[in-house]
This record gives C-alpha cells, sequence and structure tokens, in this order.
C-alpha cells in the first residue's frame, strides 16, 4: 500500500478553504497570539498549514490562515487523501499531540532564555508554565500561597529578567518624538471577564532602539 506522498507550496491564504468538519474553535487571546508571532521577524511562519488537494479543503492550520493576509502566499503541505482518511486526520491530530506529557521543569529551561515582546505571547508562557506547575502537583506539597490581587498576565514571569535606562523628557513635544522615532503605541488589551490592560507601550529592545537612533550604525 502507497503512503501518501507530501509536497511544500506557497498558496495565498484566501484561496484555503476551510473545512466544514473542523471541530477546534479558536479563541480571540490564541488568535492574537499567533498573529503576534507571524510578525515576529524571529518566528514567522514555523509550521505549515495542511491541505488536501482531493477534497480542496483544509485540513490543519485555521487558525494561521484566519490571521493572515487573503493575498498573503504562506506554507502549505499538499497531500491526497480520501474524506474518509482526511476525516481520520482531523479527529486525531491534535488528541495525538496532546497525549505528550509536559516536563515543567525542562519547560522553565527552555523559557528561560525566551525573550516574548508580544503581551499575548508572553501570557501564553506563563500559563503554559502553570499549567505545567499544576499538572506535577500531587497535593501533598505545602498548601498554594494566597492569589495576588494583581492580574497574572501584569506579574514579572519567572523566566524574565530586566535591567533598564530610564529617559526623561521635560516636555511633551520631545517626548512624542521619541514615540515617533522609536515606534512606541499605545496599548490596549481586554481579556476574558472584561479586564482591562492598557497603557503606552515604553518597554522596548534596548539593541532596537540603539539601532534605530543611530542610523544602524550599533
Amino acid at each position: 500500500m502507497s503512503i501518501p506522498k507530501l509536497r511544500l507550496e506557497w498558496i495565498e491564504a484566501g484561496s484555503l478553504d476551510e473545512n466544514p468538519h473542523n471541530w477546534r474553535r479558536h479563541s480571540p487571546e490564541q488568535l492574537q497570539s499567533i498573529r503576534d508571532l507571524l510578525s515576529d521577524p524571529d518566528v514567522g511562519w514555523a509550521g505549515a498549514c495542511l491541505y488536501n488537494e482531493r477534497t480542496k479543503r483544509l485540513i490543519d492550520g485555521h487558525a494561521r490562515k484566519t490571521v493572515a493576509d487573503p493575498k498573503t502566499p504562506v506554507p502549505v503541505l499538499v497531500g491526497d487523501w480520501s474524506e474518509e482518511a482526511e476525516k481520520k486526520i482531523l479527529a486525531t491530530l491534535d488528541p495525538v499531540g496532546a497525549m505528550a506529557q509536559g516536563d515543567a521543569e525542562a519547560y522553565a529551561a527552555l523559557v528561560e532564555s525566551v525573550q516574548a515582546e508580544s503581551l499575548w505571547v508572553r501570557d501564553l508562557i506563563h500559563n503554559t508554565q502553570a499549567s505545567l506547575v499544576a499538572a506535577g502537583d500531587d497535593g501533598d506539597e505545602e498548601p498554594a500561597p494566597e492569589q495576588s490581587s494583581v492580574l497574572a498576565q501584569m506579574e514579572c514571569q519567572p523566566f524574565e529578567h530586566h535591567d533598564y535606562i530610564m529617559l526623561l523628557f521635560r516636555n511633551e513635544q520631545d517626548f512624542q518624538q521619541a514615540c515617533e522615532r522609536l515606534a512606541i503605541q499605545r496599548v490596549q488589551i481586554t481579556y476574558p471577564g472584561g479586564k482591562t490592560k492598557i497603557g503606552l507601550g515604553r518597554c522596548i529592545d534596548g539593541m532596537k532602539a540603539i539601532t534605530t537612533l543611530t542610523g544602524g550604525q550599533a
């Protein structure tokens, strides 16, 4: 019996038809995290959609297709399966991946050197780490500390360490000019339940700031 072969193609996102049997539902938080990762110059498309050319439908990658510009060519693994095989892949692809158990210590070591500028990606890492720790807690340890009144997303995360320099501006004009030069924008994020994080995004990568201010001579 021959095994279906795969080939990689770049196809406009808007031309990929979604699968009516897709059972996965993507929250606004997940879509924003994916959007930020795809636009991250260090990450981008670190994976591909999965497409069945026989049925002309996506099997995997619906969320990535949703957030991509319809005219943007995206990486797609193209295969040829019967409709029955397509349904089997849909029913098993994610559950098989979910069977893997996470190691909290290994994940903590991994993310210790990860720099995530996106608030959504930072929250994703934080929540994943918290879930792994909770899953490894057998209940015999000492009681958990009281819940903080601070949003978890606002707390300094275990893998973070920040040294900083503060710039003082003596007038609004200089401050606005600095914001424009450094591409600092206002941030507003609403979490489930209505909690909102709002303010001016003043934290930027130091080397990017130096490169910008020196015209690339850093």
